[in-house]
């Protein structure tokens, strides 16, 4: 009688089989691919600086414009700061959104090497000049064209060789 209670008692043993442990284990692979893949590379950052500075440049020329006043935008590798024209001299702007600001940590500006890139708006809107600043984040690199009727366009967004 012993053989048949072992049987008996292996058919109400409980487990996992090979199957279900497998398929926990690809359902795990997956989650962890998405963490992996969800991590942020910095490029967030570079798409994020690009679009806050082109929105306040637009935002610092349409000021331009309504104050009747020239104001510029002051492009330096580590950050930006906008100016206005007050009793014939630039004076740094402090107002809120147009208050200086910094590059997110790694993502840096390509300025010449005179210094740093004024870019002006007459009270009419029109820039002094056409300007692009090109910003970097290791391969990656992100434009933003000051066109010469004053609009503000971002451009590039691939990877620099």
């Amino acid at each position: 009688m012993t053989p048949r209670q072992n049987t008996l008692r292996n058919a109400h043993e409980t487990g996992f089989t090979l199957v279900e442990l497998m398929i926990v284990l690809v359902i795990f692979g997956l989650m962890a691919s998405i963490v992996v893949l969800s991590f942020p590379d910095g490029s967030n950052d570079l798409e994020q600086d690009a679009q806050i500075f082109a929105a306040r440049t637009a935002a610092l020329r349409d000021n331009a414009i309504l104050q009747s006043r020239p104001m510029a935008v002051q492009v330096t590798p580590s950050g930006y700061s906008f100016l206005e024209r007050r009793k014939g001299a630039w004076s740094v702007m402090e107002d809120k959104p147009f208050r200086p600001t910094d590059w997110s940590s790694g993502v840096t500006a390509s300025v010449s090497e005179t210094g740093p890139l004024l870019i002006s708006f007459e009270s009419t809107g029109l820039p002094s000049d056409r300007a692009e600043v090109q910003l970097n984040y290791k391969d990656f690199a992100r434009n933003i064209i000051i066109a010469p009727m004053g609009d503000v366009e971002l451009a590039g967004g691939e990877e620099t060789p």
